[in-house]
């Protein structure tokens, strides 16, 4: 059964959310854990906010869900207590639904789990109100109204665009904590301390559109947490942050990407005195921040000496498919000079957001042999 077929069936079997247990028609079995993320991420900001906005910036609801929250583990049948594979999504994503094949193509491939771990504020780690068009509506009509020139404003993206658009900051903050919470992660896993995953195995990272982002800032971290040793595959994504184009009405709307684009990219080198708050403390002081610097633009990239990424030669490998709007191969080309860098033409309409649509005849045949191309490439590579 192909990717399209298989994706119906999970669909059915998932359709009241996930749950635990062996997936039917696999040999993989599904788990949880439970993850609490330490440290304080808290932005003072909100206040200044219309009424009808501010709870997306104040609740209790909020802060908890994206401090104490749940991943999940897929565990293959023949998994030889070799070290898992981190699996990470891309921008705005509330639901895991599309990387659940993903992650069992993965895991039967390769033998190792998968980890399917939420980026902060996102997936299960977000309220589910954000996505809830009755409740945001109202919102996307206010936005609107105070922002006429603004594009692609939808009931799905008006959470993340308000957020953005008034805190820019909160852009980075939350990139620094998954970073921090995906170090916590790798250090249990080396530990023994993750239930159904032996200690000492190598830690290898699956990621997919912004979790390339911010797989390549730990890669440039000088306290990555990445071992020596370590394996990246990127999917359609890998360039530095100003080329890429955020607007979507599934991401972000235009004036959030403008801002911040604007804010990350008119940040001075090393700034003093008064203009030296928490978040070029941040950016100026820890590892992760300097490299999250470096990777806003290809100029300040290319301000580190030779190749960026040369350390990795061999053990990275990053697949794009021509037409991506939001990410696009050549740019990451661009971003990535001289890495083992692979754009595909699929054959087929898609967008970033869904690189595996749902179609018939013909097309679905294309769609299933891009998946299958995509995963066996990915398990051959991380094997």
């Amino acid at each position: 059964m192909g990717y399209s077929e298989t994706e119906k069936e999970l669909a059915l079997h998932f359709r009241e959310g996930i749950t635990g247990g062996v997936i039917p028609g696999t040999g993989v079995t599904l788990s949880e854990q439970r993850f609490r993320s330490t440290g304080d991420y808290l932005f003072s900001d909100g206040t200044h906010v219309q009424e009808i906005f501010r709870f997306l910036f104040r609740s209790r609801e909020a802060e908890e869900r994206n401090r104490e929250f749940c991943y999940y583990i897929m565990n293959p049948g023949n998994n030889a207590g070799r070290g898992p594979i981190i699996m990470l999504h891309g921008l705005n994503e509330r639901r895991w639904d599309k990387y659940l094949q993903w992650g069992i193509s993965l895991a039967e491939g390769t033998g190792r789990p998968v980890i399917l771990f939420p980026l902060a504020w996102h997936m299960n780690r977000s309220p589910r109100s954000w996505v809830d068009r009755h409740l945001m509506m109202p919102l996307v009509t206010a936005r609107t109204s105070l922002l006429p020139d603004t594009r692609l404003t939808t009931f799905v993206n008006v959470a993340l665009s308000t957020r953005m658009t008034v805190s820019p900051q909160r852009f980075m903050l939350s990139g620094y904590q998954s970073i921090k919470d995906l170090e916590r992660l790798i250090r249990l896993l080396q530990e023994g301390s993750v239930p159904g995953i032996a200690s000492g195995g190598t830690v290898d990272i699956f990621a997919y559109s912004i979790g390339a982002l911010a797989t390549q800032v730990m890669m440039l971290s000088e306290s990555s947490p990445l071992a020596a040793d370590s394996r990246v595959m990127l999917f359609c994504g890998g360039s530095a942050f100003s080329l890429m184009n955020g607007t979507s009405k599934l991401i972000m709307d235009s004036r959030a990407f403008e801002r911040l684009l604007s804010f990350y990219l008119g940040l001075p080198s090393d700034p003093a005195g008064r203009n030296r708050d928490s978040l070029a403390a941040l950016m100026n002081d820890t590892p992760e921040g300097k490299a999250f610097y470096h990777m806003t633009s290809l100029q300040r990239l290319e301000s580190l000496s030779g190749r960026p990424f040369r350390k990795w030669d061999g053990r990275l490998r990053a697949v794009s498919l021509a037409g991506d709007t939001v990410i696009p191969p050549g740019e990451i080309r661009k971003t990535m000079r001289g890495a083992d860098v692979q754009v595909w033409d699929p054959g087929y309409r898609f967008t970033h957001e869904s690189p595996f649509p749902l179609l018939a005849g013909e097309k679905a045949d294309a769609v299933d042999r891009t998946f299958g191309r995509l995963f066996e490439t990915a398990a051959g590579f991380l094997s």
